[in-house]
């Protein structure tokens, strides 16, 4: 019977809410709660599992650990001096969410490259090297790492020759690349160089310099660069980092997601059917009219059913949804707008570098359809809860006109969502 009523709410509202007022039920009440949260919960793990961000080496919070000189991890040669240039970093600032603020306040943006460059010189000494040990051991096979990346500012003189090693466990096992023709380009001179090299079995450039290297261990490089004669060497690193690597939030944190979203949707829920069923009230003896507080409070959880139905069409969109991968620069301002679904702030996007804003684009036109069915739905969801609402104050009132119903009806639900976005997030 319970979920006859529940059903009728969609088809045939006057005829289930007369019932319901008639003999309020609170388990038809809990039966609607459980049935939102479960769906809406359904809805953001399906999103989830469709949204991949990119992990990097060191994390994304630690970027500029691998450029910096004082941290005991990095070598160099007879004569070869490593330090930290805070006079020319790489600042690379972009939209962090976590810091809480909108995408148009400059305090929300963050040099995740830190403030100072690596700076590696020598004076009239061929060749300059520099290695990095002791720091990593990540994996470049097909589920890990597929890329590194470092950029790199040439001073006054551009090196004859550069060569990339990655050393595997030990000095004997290694692979090298030719960096020659990305760095002795004298247009790049005194230029903040992006160098981006595949990675794994499967990347081309690589070759076998010794030993039997794998690149499942991965953990220590080296850069060498040769020089003329008689010249004051200088290269500053500006980022040096591993990524490559996607994981959905639903792999590595699905227990922390289950507890965030039940709590949000649990309090949406919550909020919305005492906020409304409190303005119903304040309506009702307002303007003098006879009601007690129980039947209109299951009544109008029954009316909740509406967000149900709202929560199964968002559970449909976000399964049909294609899978998106955010690089990592990108992952660190994802937001969640206020109908619980993921985007990166347009206003941010101008600061990205153009592959990453290129990577947006496609992000962007992959999810404009789940963007346009949550915010549609939303939409329909509350002007059909607003003709609910109106039917459980005139079968509450009958001696009410349709203009009050209409009004009490949306001037609550008005006053719900303001509180709504003001306490919890989404609406």
């Amino acid at each position: 019977m319970i979920l006859e009523d529940i059903a009728q709410v969609v088809y045939a509202p006057a005829k289930a809410f007369k019932k319901i007022i008639e003999n309020p039920k609170y388990l038809g009440a809990l039966i609607v709660l459980l049935l939102f949260i479960g769906l809406q919960v359904g809805y953001e793990y399906a999103q989830f599992s469709h949204t991949y961000t990119e992990n990097t080496s060191p994390s994304i919070d630690q970027l500029s650990n691998y450029i910096n000189a004082t941290s005991g991890n990095w070598r160099s040669g007879a004569g070869v001096n490593i330090t930290n240039n805070f006079s020319d970093p790489f600042n690379y600032s972009v939209y962090v969410a976590a810091l809480g603020t909108t995408p148009s306040d400059q305090t929300g943006y963050y040099s995740i490259f830190g403030n100072s460059s690596m700076e590696i010189d020598a004076n009239n000494i061929s060749p300059v090297s520099a290695a990095l040990g002791d720091a990593f051991n990540v994996s470049c096979l097909s589920n890990g790492f597929e890329n590194f990346s470092m950029t790199v500012k040439t001073v006054q003189v551009a090196p004859l020759t550069s060569t990339l090693t990655f050393y595997s466990v030990n000095d004997s096992n290694y692979y090298t690349y030719d960096l020659t023709s990305l760095l002795s380009n004298t247009s790049v001179i005194n230029q903040w160089n992006n160098i981006t090299l595949s990675i794994g079995p499967s990347a081309q450039g690589w070759t076998v310099g010794g030993g039997s290297p794998s690149w499942g261990n991965i953990t220590a490089l080296k850069l060498d660069f040769t020089y003329p004669s008689n010249t004051n060497a200088a290269i500053r690193i500006g980022a040096l980092f591993f990524h490559g690597e996607y994981q959905s939030p639903v792999q590595y944190n699905s227990t922390g997601l289950l507890l965030q979203f039940l709590q949000v949707f649990s309090l949406q829920f919550i909020f919305s059917w005492f906020l409304l069923t409190g303005l119903f009230y304040i309506f009702f003896k307002g303007l003098k009219a006879n009601t007690t507080w129980k039947p209109l409070f299951v009544a109008l959880a029954f009316a909740l059913f509406i967000m149900v139905i709202r929560a199964a069409v968002n559970l449909a969109a976000a399964a049909a949804s294609p899978v998106v991968y955010y690089p990592y620069d990108i992952s660190l301002g994802v937001r969640f707008d206020s109908y619980g679904t993921v985007f990166y702030p347009p206003e941010a996007v101008g600061v990205l570098t153009a592959q990453s804003q290129a990577a947006y684009s496609t992000i962007n036109g992959l999810t404009s359809a789940l963007r346009f069915v949550t915010s549609s739905i939303f939409v329909v969801s509350y002007v059909w809860l607003g003709a609910i609402g109106t039917v459980i104050v005139g079968t509450l009132q009958p001696e009410f006109s349709l203009i009050k119903r209409i009004v009490i009806s949306a001037v609550s639900i008005a006053v719900t969502l303001l509180v709504l976005l003001l306490l919890v997030g989404v609406v």
